[in-house]
């Protein structure tokens, strides 16, 4: 969470990290992809730490398409048992991740066919 999108959300719901932080304790790389883990923000919003990517950085692919999408997955029945619905960054995994968005952009429409999901762009 020290850069791009998650940088940002670092910054803004704090408490997001702190529990990713916890989760992440001991852990060995990779082991968590895969899951989702929701933390209700202190303003009472939902915010969902995909744990789809393992690494950044220039040049390498660190967003594995199945494990994106087993989070997606969790995320989505989260929002369903919820009343709510999804809200993810445009070209999640794809810039710093290494995906391909068009590969990326197919796993969000197979799993959000029947839900609303919105992509959003931060501000810089």
């Amino acid at each position: 969470m020290g850069s791009g999108v998650a940088k940002g959300i670092r910054a803004r719901f704090p408490e997001a990290y702190t529990a990713y932080q916890s989760k992440c304790a001991g852990e060995r790389s990779g082991t968590l992809l895969g899951q989702c883990q929701i933390v209700r923000s202190k303003g009472g919003k939902y915010i969902a730490n995909l744990f789809g990517q393992d690494g950044f950085g220039a040049g390498g692919r660190y967003t594995p398409g199945d494990k994106l999408k087993q989070a997606l997955i969790e995320l989505r029945e989260f929002a369903r048992s919820n009343g709510l619905s999804a809200a993810l960054p445009y070209r999640i995994g794809s810039d710093r991740g290494g995906a391909d968005w068009q590969v990326v952009y197919g796993i969000i429409e197979e799993v959000f066919k029947e839900d609303e999901v919105t992509l959003y762009k931060l501000r810089a």
